[in-house]
């Protein structure tokens, strides 16, 4: 008798708990069903599309937009002055709020990336401007003359919300590189980029692999089926290179006896371009 009744409290008491649980779950499926539903209409896209033109100073149109499964965002059809991106996935740090450091965007997707700079024929800098930065220092590294700039006469990038802590990601890109006349200099096309984090003595490793299918070079000069893979300690400026080739075997443009030293000096140049600080 004791048993039974025993049972009979267990079962009322677990009875309400689980209807409680399943309550709870169909509340939490219809509001996740109701945010993915809200991140795609006009008014979102268009709400992305503004704060993404004001962070910049750039003018920017959006296609469409929607969340992730993981509560990401995915955008569709984004593009401004020189810059097209079919396709681009962004995973947040959503206690990026409490850290200095992180930044709010963890990683960023981009396939299918097309660039244009042009060189500003009375400032010679790269446009658009928000991207000089990257222009320039990965112009210099294909044999373009690096252009120094005012730092605080550009639009920038915000840091909080993306800075070299955010894991960049590109499929299948083209960057070209244009005179002031429109002449084209140097391109990089087919590039696909992937930058991994892991652990080394409890520090934080990044390693950087670049494929590129074309590149051509500043001297005019051309390589095929380039590969580039290197790793950089957290807190050390020295980037180690362990791979490096295009379809001959030999990276020509910096055949000398100086070859890795070369080679690292542009790299560390590359990894110390930070997106800048807010205005």
């Amino acid at each position: 008798m004791a048993k039974k009744k025993t049972i009979e409290i267990e079962g009322g008491i677990i009875g309400p708990i689980k209807r409680t649980l399943i309550t709870l779950l169909l509340v939490a499926l219809v509001l996740y069903i109701g945010i993915h539903i809200i991140s795609r209409t006009d008014g979102v896209r268009s709400a992305v599309a503004d704060k993404l033109s004001n962070g910049t100073r750039q003018l920017i149109t959006l296609e469409k937009c929607g969340a992730t499964p993981f509560f990401g965002l995915r955008l569709h059809g984004l593009s401004f002055q020189g810059v097209d991106i079919p396709e681009a996935k962004a995973s947040f740090n959503w206690f990026a709020v409490f850290s200095k450091e992180k930044p709010l965007v963890k990683q960023l997707r981009i396939k299918s990336l097309d660039i244009e700079f042009r060189k500003n024929p009375v400032s010679g800098n790269w446009e658009p401007l928000v991207l000089h930065d990257i222009g320039s220092k990965v112009g210099e590294v294909i044999g373009l003359k690096s252009i120094e700039v005012e730092h605080s006469s550009l639009p920038r990038f915000p840091s909080h919300v993306i800075n070299q802590e955010t894991l960049l990601q590109l499929d299948r890109a083209k960057v070209v590189w244009r005179d002031s006349d429109g002449r084209e200099i140097a391109y990089i096309t087919d590039a696909d980029l992937r930058l991994r984090t892991g652990r080394f003595i409890k520090r934080r490793v990044i390693q950087t692999i670049v494929n590129c299918g074309h590149i051509k070079l500043a001297t005019g000069n051309a390589l095929r089926d380039f590969r580039l893979e290197a790793f950089r300690v957290e807190g050390s400026g020295f980037v180690t290179v362990l791979d490096m080739a295009d379809s001959n075997g030999l990276y020509n443009e910096f055949s000398s006896q100086t070859l890795w030293q070369d080679l690292n000096l542009y790299l560390n140049r590359l990894t110390q371009v930070e997106p800048p600080t807010a205005p």
